[in-house]
């Protein structure tokens, strides 16, 4: 069972950085990429796999990134699927959980920080930690991208609506609502949202767990 780690990328300059800290954690990472969000990867790096994708229509959400993805691949049924905005990263073992597990759909806990940068052009995001540990608590709204992992055989039946607000909520409410015995709570294991943004990650004493450190950028 491998983990794909699917990532509608934009933020070139976070390239290095990324790969610093995704290479040791074993997983298969897809950048997804139009044409001007084009970087060129080292080819001896076969944890990596480019995905070329046209450019996205007007006001269509990244989350087209992964439907096209689907045009391309398709998914191996009993591996999982991550959803990974390129500014989030795990913590420190997220994937040695996740390969104990055998739930088609993994919803875990995203921890978002300690404060909300002052950014013009960045949505506002607020720094509490979105936990959902019952099937009420999967709504829009209430939960992210990055909290979920499903298996190929349910992502290759289910499209992700690019044009609607809450998308991502939208998406596994009602991928969960259709599969409910085969959701698995893990509200202690986390992923860190917009972790390289700047000014996000400030004070390593308001982490949860000692084992977790501030952001580098590479």
């Amino acid at each position: 069972m491998k983990i794909h780690v699917l990532c509608p990328l934009y933020r070139k300059h976070l390239v290095p950085t990324l790969i610093h800290y995704l290479e040791p954690m074993g997983i298969e990472w897809y950048p997804i990429m139009a044409p001007s969000d084009m970087v060129t990867f080292d080819s001896s790096l076969k944890w990596i796999h480019s995905v070329h994708v046209r450019e996205l229509l007007p006001k269509a959400q990244c989350c087209q990134k992964f439907n096209d993805f689907l045009t391309q691949h398709i998914p191996i049924d009993n591996d999982y699927y991550a959803f990974m905005c390129d500014d989030n990263m795990y913590e420190p073992g997220f994937f040695d959980v996740i390969r104990q597990q055998s739930a088609k759909i993994l919803i875990y806990s995203l921890y978002r920080g300690d404060t909300t940068p002052k950014e013009p052009a960045t949505a506002p995001h607020g720094t509490n930690t979105l936990k959902v540990t019952h099937h009420k608590d999967i709504r829009p709204g209430k939960i992210d991208y990055a909290q979920f992992i499903i298996k190929g055989e349910l992502f290759k039946t289910q499209l992700f609506n690019p044009y609607i607000g809450c998308t991502d909520g939208r998406y596994i409410q009602e991928l969960a609502a259709a599969h409910p015995s085969e959701v698995k709570f893990l509200p202690d294991l986390y992923a860190f949202f917009n972790y390289f943004q700047p000014g996000r990650y400030t004070k390593k004493e308001k982490f949860i767990k000692t084992t977790w450190e501030l952001p580098k950028i590479i």
